[in-house]
């Protein structure tokens, strides 16, 4: 009954508010930390909560599970007849509750009107074995419902109707709920922003020239919002086309399940064997709508103005790779299963991974965006990346996405308006500088936290081989971002590394350290630092008695006097002047050499802050001569000095009569002419 419906959904809204009468209204009061411990706990363990089981977890904190579970409980055991009566009743209360005023419980109605669409939808999709039918339910009732519910809840609610689609068609076959996923794909293309096509002018300029100056509505695209709006809820139904993580239980209800349903019998579908059937038609028609529609769409609007609608672009292309993974996966294995030997799987032919690489490397050289367009691109991208690293593994998403994107992190560090010539917007300063910090984070995180599948070899031979491209770039900032890359993914990777790696990684340190920039050369010593102390003490032996013979042989020299010639004619002046440029080759090869050499050799002495190796007095022997005014530049001179500083102020303490013992009476004499104070009367 009508009334009966109406005091049910008033109930669950009643459930939803806070019981202030205990304690007298007060919280109780937990020591620091304790409340916070109760809180995860409760959410990850109550039965109202415990949704959905997967690596997303729920997207809005007030969405109780067990209401769903009760509509939906209910409508299954009244029967279809009595169920389809019902879900009208509960369906129009649901409507009334979406229009909620501003009130105290907007909120409540709002989420419990979520919570009984989720569990009409289960309940539906249950009922409806007949896929005609079923059909015409979704565009008679379900869709008519979802079209005035969504315009209506605002965007800071929309998280309950995430997480009713979710619940609602979580672990059904993907045929079962196209007629939504065909609704939500055709919302997209209706008021998505596209990028301009035929000119190129200012981003900011179409923005505004696309809004009308009277009402302020696009005359373009519908606002950003709205937009926001379906891009977030068709993210809802990508996550669920990827639950056949497993293969064979298409139609298998997982373990959890009897949990979910309170025990309600559920046929689970199979063959007379007992064997999973699952039409891979479904997952095709499904995949053919996603692939065919939505994605040409979402890579038209990578450079959208507004931020949360590119978040949400990035977050659906993610899961567009995700599920074509899983899909591609499941639906091999039930071809092979499949007794028509003819049965051809087509979700293969379109590879998503692949368009949207491209699309994404493309961005940094293409000119068919504008500065502000090519730049909400690349915070696309990045947010994309940002994804695969947090939700993707090692094995896939970072060897089929990260690593091809790599050289991009680094292109994006280049700052291009420190090189224009004309007027530069302040805006236009800022977005460029957002992206760059926004990249030098994700790049440090990529180093730090993203781990090579084991035993894979080729993917740590990808990742040096756009080290070594990107080290040889014009710009200082991404030499020097390679290098703290360089240090923070060695150190992570080195029990994986074989021989071929770490001299890989040593030639590319080693040429970072003669570099122009103090910056890219102090982080290079850094990293080598670190590399150097995790070799075996025979090799970094010998690779320092190499430097230090190199280190010797590069010392500047005292100028010789030369008697000067009185050359005639041309052929004199060429002379001359090839003399001249063959000297400045030989200085710079020299200076060259030296700085490579002596920061070598700082990294080898400050690799060992508690030891002294037998190599580390001969270095440091080597290094004093490079102290002098006379022998080296300053900026030799002071990675010298600070070198010989931080040895004394780790080892000329406690342990010095120690640590003494390795040196010879020379090495010492040489060590003191740099850490010792100038007296004042020498």
């Amino acid at each position: 009954e009508e009334s009966f419906c109406r005091a049910f959904g008033n109930a669950l809204i009643f459930d939803h508010r806070e019981d202030t009468s205990v304690g007298g209204g007060h919280h109780a009061q937990w020591s620091a930390g304790v409340e916070e411990i109760i809180r995860d706990a409760s959410a990850n363990v109550a039965p109202r909560t415990l949704f959905p089981f997967q690596r997303t977890s729920r997207s809005s904190h007030t969405f109780k599970v067990s209401h769903a579970q009760l509509v939906e409980t209910i409508l299954l055991l009244i029967g279809v007849d009595e169920a389809m009566v019902a879900l009208g009743h509960l369906l129009n209360l649901a409507r009334e509750m979406a229009g909620a005023p501003p009130s105290e419980d907007q909120r409540n109605s709002l989420c419990t009107s979520a919570e009984i669409f989720a569990g009409v939808c289960r309940a539906t999709l249950h009922l409806h074995v007949d896929r005609a039918a079923l059909s015409e339910l979704w565009k008679s009732t379900l869709l008519p419902f979802l079209e005035e519910a969504i315009n209506r809840v605002p965007i800071s609610h929309l998280g309950a109707f995430f997480d009713a689609f979710r619940y609602g068609i979580h672990h059904f076959p993907p045929g079962k709920f196209v007629e939504l996923t065909e609704w939500i794909i055709g919302k997209i293309e209706t008021t998505l922003w596209q990028q301009p096509t035929e000119n190129k002018e200012d981003l900011g300029d179409v923005v505004e020239n696309n809004f009308d100056a009277v009402n302020g509505a696009s005359k373009v695209a519908e606002g950003f919002t709205t937009q926001s709006k379906w891009l977030f809820l068709i993210s809802a139904i990508l996550i669920e086309l990827d639950d056949e993580t497993d293969l064979g239980v298409a139609n298998r209800l997982p373990w959890y399940t009897n949990t979910l349903l309170n025990g309600v019998p559920i046929s689970r579908g199979g063959d007379d064997n007992g064997k999973n059937v699952i039409p891979i038609e479904d997952m095709e028609a499904s995949w053919d709508i996603v692939s065919k529609r939505l994605l040409p769409r979402l890579l038209q609007a990578l450079g959208h103005p507004y931020e949360k609608c590119r978040e949400h672009i990035a977050g659906c292309l993610f899961r567009i790779c995700y599920c074509h993974r899983k899909c591609l996966k499941s639906s091999m294995t039930l071809s092979k299963d499949s007794l028509d030997p003819a049965a051809e799987n087509t979700i293969g032919t379109i590879d998503p991974g692949c368009m949207i690489t491209s699309q994404l490397v493309s961005i940094d050289g293409s000119d068919k965006y504008s500065f502000k367009e090519q730049h909400h691109a690349l915070i696309t991208a990045r947010k994309f990346i940002v994804y695969c690293v947090h939700l993707g593994d090692c094995k896939n998403e970072f060897s089929d996405f990260v690593i091809p994107l790599l050289p991009l992190c680094f292109k994006a560090l280049k700052v291009k308006l420190e090189d224009s010539d004309g007027e530069v917007k302040a805006a236009d300063r800022m977005l460029e500088a957002e992206v760059v910090k926004g990249f030098r984070y994700q790049v440090a995180e990529i180093g730090c936290s993203c781990a090579v599948n084991y035993g894979n070899s080729l993917d740590l031979t990808r990742v040096l081989d756009a080290l070594d491209q990107v080290s040889s770039f014009d710009s200082w900032q991404i030499r020097q971002a390679a290098a703290h890359f360089l240090r923070c993914f060695q150190g992570g990777h080195k029990f994986l590394f074989s021989a071929e790696h770490s001299s890989k990684i040593r030639a590319i340190i080693t040429s970072l350290l003669s570099d122009e920039r103090r910056e890219v050369s102090s982080a290079a010593m850094a990293a080598l630092t670190g590399i150097l102390a995790s070799m075996p003490l025979d090799t970094v032996t010998q690779l320092v008695h190499e430097y230090i013979v190199l280190a010797n042989k590069s010392v500047v020299k005292r100028k010789k006097k030369t008697v000067k010639v009185q050359n005639s004619g041309d052929k004199g002046q060429n002379l001359s002047k090839s003399g001249c440029d063959l000297s400045s080759r030989r200085a710079k090869d020299r200076s060259q050499r030296q700085q490579t050499s002596v920061y070598f050799l700082c990294a080898a002495v400050l690799a060992q802050p508690y030891d002294t190796p037998p190599y580390v007095p001969a270095a440091l022997a080597a290094l004093s001569r490079h102290s002098f005014e006379r022998t080296a530049p300053l900026g030799v001179r002071e990675v010298v000095k600070m070198c010989c500083s931080e040895f004394k102020r780790t080892h000329m303490s406690d342990n010095w009569e120690m640590h003494k013992r390795q040196f010879t009476e020379e090495q010492l004499e040489a060590l003191q002419d740099v850490v010792s104070t100038p007296h004042y009367y020498a």
